[in-house]
């Protein structure tokens, strides 16, 4: 054997010919693995293996760390950016060791390692051996494992570093891995994934407890709302129910900090600084250790409402604001949506509305994304305006104007906004730099006026809509990750026209709103269901608004739609009536009607009926050819 050989190439012979290896080769934790790897019964010389969670169990993952998921992307994203050089990777790692998340440059992609680590793959000791991911799930804190570092030989080609990211209740919630082909150590790398890992817990911190009230703290002022803050969340009763792990070293000293009350960490009671910290001041306070830091409340609902109770209602007001509060409203009584998939797809969007959570709404031009937004606002119970910006009407330019407003003139649009909804209309077509902007203030809370100097609170409740695909956007370049992940706490698609059941419906009640009491005639509602209505609602009550002014009776008929939507008769006369519609013209033309349902529905005869709004039974007795 060569002596003149390295520790780790010792240890590695030691091994794999005797399984073991001598005390103080290799770095504590290393040999703390490959002790815990032996344990569990592994071989070094085993073929690596593609070890996958299967498609149900991986998607059953996915939707249990969704909100992992959706904050680390734009994180994912950066530190790619970051890492120079190629061949590498970066991945989302669950706190049961699977890959929820991985990006990876084209050239690691197509090696061995880069086909293993993909979304569903396991990557715990128990099954991999030594490995940064494995190695901080078991331990909780960062990892490197460079080259042979891994306890199985097949993987001594690649480099991998590790940071886990914490729920703020000392719980494990996800981890944040870079790996390479490069075994050079890398602690550039190592110091930016635990970057990105700390602002990945931040901002969990912050988006999970939106109901409860969240401070930020920092001995030095001007540290506050960087990625280097402390970070305390409050029970009601100003108990200390999470704690981020940046804040556990400034409060250095305090064996328990989770479950214990505000006073008893600081010399103030919360009661006297409540009311300075709701209205968004920064205060000096002093910590029982002796320590002074800048403190300052994060703004979300919790500190929105902790401002409200301290500023008590005027006393004519109080009555009515209760009575308000109290009464209970329908929000969908003053709109159709008789669809039953629809309100399925609308079901979670009160309680969304009512928590403040950001709502995306998608859905083809015309499928009445304002109208579910105005809902959302009406079920928010929010007193503010809503507040409409379309991103297609702001200027690249001048976006700050539309924001901020001009000095001491028209105020901006946030400060109109402000406790009420803004409804982000087309948001990929807004400029990447109103996007930016947008991305900073909803993550925060607040901005500081570019006039006046002045750092203000904003309370918004974010309402989103596009017309087209956001991942194609994304990789377009036309929507950035920090804002679409910001706006997606819930995602609502509405369904085009055409595959809604209630189209007669809301041709009814928009005809009503031309003329009171009309009603649809005889094969009225099977000839508004076969059309495909390009223009979804828009173009319904463009055609439903012609036919009723026009019309003088209190029926509307088939004939009113002729020369405004495309008649069927001849489609039919070419096609043929089935045996019982063959001969009464207006039978052919419904026939017509329900034959082109179903072929519009490829065959699917319950699929036609239910648009068509009539049972199966009638749908196939018009099936019959003549």
């Amino acid at each position: 054997m060569n002596y003149q050989t390295t520790p780790l190439t010792r240890a590695r012979h030691y091994l794999e010919t005797q399984g073991r290896f001598p005390g103080g080769a290799l770095p504590s934790d290393i040999s703390d693995s490959w002790l815990r790897s032996l344990s569990h019964g592994l071989d070094p010389l085993l073929a690596a293996s593609r070890l996958m969670l299967s498609e149900a169990e991986t998607r059953e993952t996915n939707q249990r760390h969704a909100d992992l998921i959706r904050f680390a992307r734009p994180e994912l994203e950066l530190l790619f950016d970051q890492i120079a050089g190629s061949n590498f990777m970066i991945a989302l790692g669950s706190p049961e060791g699977v890959v929820l998340d991985a990006l990876a440059d084209t050239q690691f992609a197509e090696t061995d390692a880069g086909r293993m680590v993909v979304p569903g793959s396991i990557w715990t000791e128990e099954l991999r051996g030594t490995n940064a991911l494995g190695i901080c799930m078991a331990t909780g804190q960062p990892a490197q494992v460079y080259g042979g570092e891994h306890f199985m030989r097949d993987h001594r080609d690649v480099s991998c570093i590790s940071a886990p990211i914490f729920d703020g209740r000392g719980n494990l919630t996800g981890m944040l891995d870079a790996s390479s082909h490069s075994t050079a150590r890398q602690q550039h790398t190592a110091a930016l994934v635990q970057m990105s890992a700390s602002n990945i817990e931040n901002s969990l911190l912050r988006s999970s407890h939106d109901q409860r009230v969240v401070l930020q703290f920092h001995p030095r002022a001007e540290y506050l709302g960087t990625l280097s803050v402390g970070m305390l969340v409050l029970e009601e009763d100003f108990r200390i129910h999470a704690v981020n792990r940046r804040g556990e070293m400034f409060l250095t000293g305090f064996p328990q900090l989770r479950g214990e009350s505000f006073d008893r960490i600081f010399e103030q009671r919360f009661e006297d600084v409540a009311r300075r910290l709701a209205q968004g001041e920064t205060l000096r306070l002093r910590d029982r250790m002796g320590s002074t830091v800048s403190v300052r409340a994060v703004a979300n609902r919790a500190n929105f409402a902790l401002a409200g109770r301290l500023r008590p209602d005027p006393p004519d007001n109080a009555a009515a604001h209760r009575d308000t509060a109290t009464e209970p409203k329908n929000r969908f009584k003053d709109v159709v949506i008789e669809d039953p998939e629809l309100q399925q797809r609308l079901r979670a969007l009160p309680e969304a509305a009512r928590q403040g959570k950001p709502i995306l709404i998608t859905g083809e031009t015309g499928t009445g994304k304002e109208v579910v937004a105005r809902l959302a606002h009406a079920a928010s119970g929010r007193s503010g305006p809503f507040i409409v910006l379309d991103g297609r009407v702001v200027d690249d330019t001048e976006f700050s104007t539309t924001f901020f407003g001009i000095g001491g003139g028209e105020p901006g649009l946030l400060e109109r906004a402000d406790g009420g909804c803004l409804f982000l209309d087309e948001i990929t077509a807004l400029p990447i730099a109103a996007q930016a902007t947008l991305a900073r203030i909803l993550d925060s809370g607040e901005y500081r006026h570019p006039t006046r100097g002045m750092l203000l609170r904003c309370d918004l409740f974010v309402v989103a809509a596009a017309s087209e695909d956001l991942d194609l956007a994304m990789h377009a370049g036309r929507l950035i990750p920090a804002l679409r992940f910001r706006v997606e706490a819930l995602r609502i698609n509405l369904p085009p026209l055409r595959e809604r059941s209630d189209i007669a419906a809301l041709a009814r009640r928009i005809a009503r709103s031309v003329r009171p009491g009309i009603e649809l005639g005889d094969g009225v509602a099977e000839r508004l269901a076969a059309h495909d209505w390009p223009g979804n609602l828009n173009e319904l009550r463009a055609v439903i608004t012609q036919a009723a002014l026009w019309r003088d009776a209190d029926t509307l008929l088939w004939a009113d739609l002729d020369g405004i939507l495309p008649n069927m008769k001849a489609a039919g006369a070419a096609s043929g009536a089935c045996d019982q519609c063959a001969g009464v013209p207006w039978k052919e033309q419904q026939c017509c009607s329900i034959r082109h349902a179903v072929e519009r529905h490829r065959g699917n005869v319950t699929a036609a009926a239910r648009a068509l709004g009539m049972s199966r039974t009638t749908v196939y007795k018009h099936m019959t050819q003549t």
